[in-house]
């Protein structure tokens, strides 16, 4: 009895979107029964969801599990269970794939090269996240790079079978990384990338970071952000005080000691704010209480950075980080004989990565997908917010190749194609449909 209604509901809201006749309602539905016995025929697992509405029209949408090799060269070590979201417009269409470089938790946001091109979308989980975790005891070692895009080359490669167009790729941060890992090692499988605000480490901690953190931004926005870190570590108990509160009503879990738990944020609120918020306007002022600017340590969103469910969900990031792809940390020094629990230079190593884990970073991988960039890096747009410090390690193309990077001025690591300038959106727009070989 509760299924009719909703069927009938549905039926009336697909009319209402893709048709003016029953006829109509025949061929959409023969074309999704067309791509679903396509998705047999490549033997991907799939589940049908309801449709995904966009500017453009209403989609076919599915959850796809992809059989993966835990070690693209050695099958023996068995498989994983590699999750996707196929976002279905037209056999014919362009494919975008969109990469996690995290949990693909749904498949309700279409980025702005699926928009801009009226294609296909594949959002595709990263290994040791989410749904695409192994069962059981995890081998670490094969969370790498190379393994990570030999997994998209094997999605791609399966794909390609039914969507025969153009395939462009694309991610945010981590996944923009992914991006420009899958076209360093298979530079053939894509067409062109669109990649947004993703850092190229040198080093473990690479120090054009903290070169950048010097620099950025206002200089009397800078000071006053400093001042408030002083602040709360001069009136350290009080501040510690509302800062438990605070944490207490946000319901945050953190297993830390108070005090670790409080310096970290303190430390991290630098970083965050110029990356996610970079708003001078709305730093407390020196006349405003202590409570307003605990407060925004929170706004800033810089303890949430340290919880338990944080550390625990990320693990799978820091690990990388800490491998091959690089992080940052803090300098103690312009807080020397304020802090309680850190008296030195602090390595967010040893907050995110437990003492069992015996792992060293190694550089030779970035020094690589450095170099295929400049050689093969073909058809990329770089966005970069301004003021992210993330831009300071963030690849930028020498010339050698025709990929461009635009950095936005006043942006943040929110920085997207809208907000580019009329005139570089434009070039940008006009650079994708030429790679892309679409009609202008």
């Amino acid at each position: 009895m509760l299924f009719q209604p909703r069927l009938l509901i549905l039926l009336i809201a697909t009319c209402t979107l893709t048709c003016d006749s029953p006829k109509n309602i025949v061929s959409t539905e023969t074309a999704a029964e067309d791509i679903r016995a396509s998705l047999d025929e490549v033997k991907v697992q799939y589940e049908r969801l309801s449709s995904l509405k966009s500017t453009q029209s209403a989609r076919e949408t599915y959850i796809l599990r992809v059989t993966q090799p835990l070690d693209h060269h050695d099958p023996s070590k068995g498989t994983f269970s590699q999750k996707a979201y196929l976002s279905h417009i037209d056999i014919d269409a362009p494919m975008v794939i969109y990469l996690s470089g995290y949990t693909a938790a749904s498949n309700d946001f279409l980025t702005e090269p699926t928009e801009i091109l009226k294609a296909n979308q594949l959002f595709i989980e990263h290994r040791y996240f989410g749904e695409s975790v192994p069962e059981g005891k995890l081998d670490w070692t094969l969370l790498n790079i190379e393994q990570s895009a030999e997994d998209i080359h094997a999605i791609r490669k399966k794909l390609g079978e039914i969507y025969k167009g153009k395939w462009l790729s694309t991610g945010i941060s981590k996944g923009g990384q992914m991006v420009t890992y899958h076209k360093s090692f298979y530079p053939d499988d894509i067409d062109a990338s669109v990649v947004y605000v993703a850092p190229l480490n040198r080093a473990e901690e690479d120090e054009r970071i903290y070169a950048f953190l010097d620099k950025v931004g206002d200089p009397d926005c800078k000071k006053r952000l400093l001042a408030n870190q002083l602040e709360l570590l001069t009136n350290y108990d009080l501040a510690l005080g509302i800062f438990k509160q605070m944490a207490t009503e946000k319901k945050l879990n953190c297993d830390l000691p108070w005090e670790q738990f409080f310096e970290l944020s303190i430390l991290e609120y630098e970083f965050a704010f110029w990356q996610w918020n970079a708003d001078c306007w709305a730093l407390p002022g020196e006349r405003e209480q202590l409570e307003a600017k605990v407060r925004h340590l929170f706004t800033v969103g810089s303890p949430e950075f340290f919880t338990t469910d944080s550390r625990t969900d990320l693990f799978p990031f820091f690990y990388q980080a800490y491998t091959e792809m690089g992080m940052y940390g803090y300098k103690i020094n312009p807080f020397k004989g304020l802090t309680k629990f850190y008296t030195d230079d602090v390595s967010n190593k040893e907050t995110f990565i437990p003492a069992s884990f015996d792992i060293k970073y190694d550089p030779a991988t970035h020094a690589l997908i450095q170099e295929m960039l400049d050689e093969r890096g073909k058809n990329m747009i770089y966005i970069h917010g301004a003021l992210d410090p993330w831009s300071s390690t963030g690849f930028i193309p020498n010339g050698s190749t025709n990929s461009f990077r635009y950095d936005v001025q006043g942006g943040t690591h929110k920085s997207r194609m809208k907000d580019l300038t009329a005139i570089q959106k434009q070039a940008a727009t006009d650079s994708l449909i030429k790679w892309m070989a679409l009609p202008h």
